[in-house]
């Protein structure tokens, strides 16, 4: 017999064809990392600078007007948004999928080798595993952004959240406004993961629900200059949503001491932060902008704080919300119902047993009288 050449390797799985669907999901991660070198190299030459650096740096950025503490108009260095932010977001989403695809290939894989779990419970345990890493980073970077203006979040006296709107609030610095273009960037990027990750219609339709809400959201914080708002309300939406992963997780890799209580907490903050959301918002959408709202919009000057704006902004907020109490208490009232379902089943089962221990004894008194008779 002719041994095929090669070797061991000989007997390895055959690599699929070039450009087929197989190979673009097995490589994906690989072809996204040559599409972002490209953009990169694309800024070491003159003739692609301008292009390139559309994609990566961000835009509009100049030296603009901004009060200070002290009421006095000065002159400060930062960034606007606008539309041309959007190539910059098409360009971080690709990376996004470079960064799913090494957490994947060198954290994910890795734990799920050493677990035994069915096919639901993998899908959960890797959905929070990815999700527990983007909300960490998104937590610390936020809270950075928070720490970096003290005095527009901190401050109880004067509450700048919608103090100054929208000369104080649409001057962002460059770290502040890659967050909001990197978190828009992650939940597009969840679109081309259905298809990456072969995720089935139920899976898609959850996720697309959680990726939709996200980016119109997070969007129109941005692009109205409601950035202070919006920050706030995703610190209170990561902190629970940390928590839940970090609880599912332990949960799935067995440690129950460390899940029960998690759960726990993460069913109180769940709770706390929706109403602390919609005290937040309608503080600032119904009282706050509501002092130094226009008739109209003013693009040129970053203002969008209009009747028809604020309202609609504040009644997205409040019903996403209720919306999300309500699928809370829905859930636990099914659980609740589980439970006193199986405890109903487990008596009946325990009833039904000991019927007959009963009849027994009672054929064996009879037998015992009759003998004594």
């Amino acid at each position: 017999m002719v041994k095929p050449q090669g070797g061991p390797k000989a007997s390895k799985k055959a690599q699929p064809p070039v450009f087929s669907h197989d190979f673009v999901i097995q490589n994906h991660g690989d072809i996204m990392s040559c599409i972002v070198m490209v953009f990169i190299v694309g800024l070491m030459f003159p003739s692609t600078h301008s292009l390139a650096s559309i994609f990566i740096a961000p835009q509009y950025n100049g030296t603009y007007n901004e009060t200070n503490e002290a009421g006095q108009v000065q002159e400060v260095y930062g960034y606007l948004s606008g539309l041309w932010d959007l190539p910059a977001i098409f360009f971080y989403s690709i990376c996004w999928i470079v960064v799913h695809a090494v957490v994947q290939e060198y954290g994910l894989d890795k734990i799920s080798k050493k677990t035994h779990l069915s096919k639901a419970s993998t899908f959960k345990f890797g959905d929070s595993f990815h999700q527990l890493f983007f909300t960490s980073y998104s937590l610390g970077h936020a809270l950075y952004l928070i720490t970096e203006r003290t005095a527009d979040f901190l401050d109880i006296k004067n509450f700048r959240i919608w103090l100054g709107y929208p000369v104080d609030h649409r001057v962002m610095s460059a770290s502040y406004k890659i967050f909001f273009l990197l978190q828009i960037a992650y939940w597009i990027h969840q679109f081309p993961e259905f298809y990456l990750q072969k995720l089935k219609r139920e899976e898609i339709r959850q996720k697309t629900f959680q990726a939709v809400i996200h980016i119109v959201f997070i969007s129109a914080a941005y692009f109205f200059n409601f950035t202070r708002v919006g920050l706030v309300l995703l610190v209170l939406e990561y902190f629970t949503q940390l928590i839940f992963h970090f609880a599912r997780l332990s949960h799935f890799l067995g440690r129950k001491t460390v899940s029960a209580p998690l759960f726990k907490a993460y069913n109180i903050t769940f709770v706390l932060a929706r109403f602390g959301s919609v005290i937040l918002a309608v503080m600032t959408f119904w009282y706050g902008l509501r002092q130094a709202e226009l008739p109209y919009v003013d693009a040129s000057a970053g203002n969008f704080n209009t009747a028809a704006i604020r309202l609609n902004v504040l009644l997205g907020i409040v019903l996403l919300q209720l919306y999300l109490l309500y699928s809370f208490v829905s859930f636990h009232m099914g659980r609740f119902r589980e439970s006193n379902a199986k405890k109903e089943k487990k008596k009946a089962s325990a009833a039904a047993a000991a019927v007959p221990k009963k009849e027994k004894k009672r054929q064996d008194s009879e037998s015992d009288s009759k003998k004594k008779n």
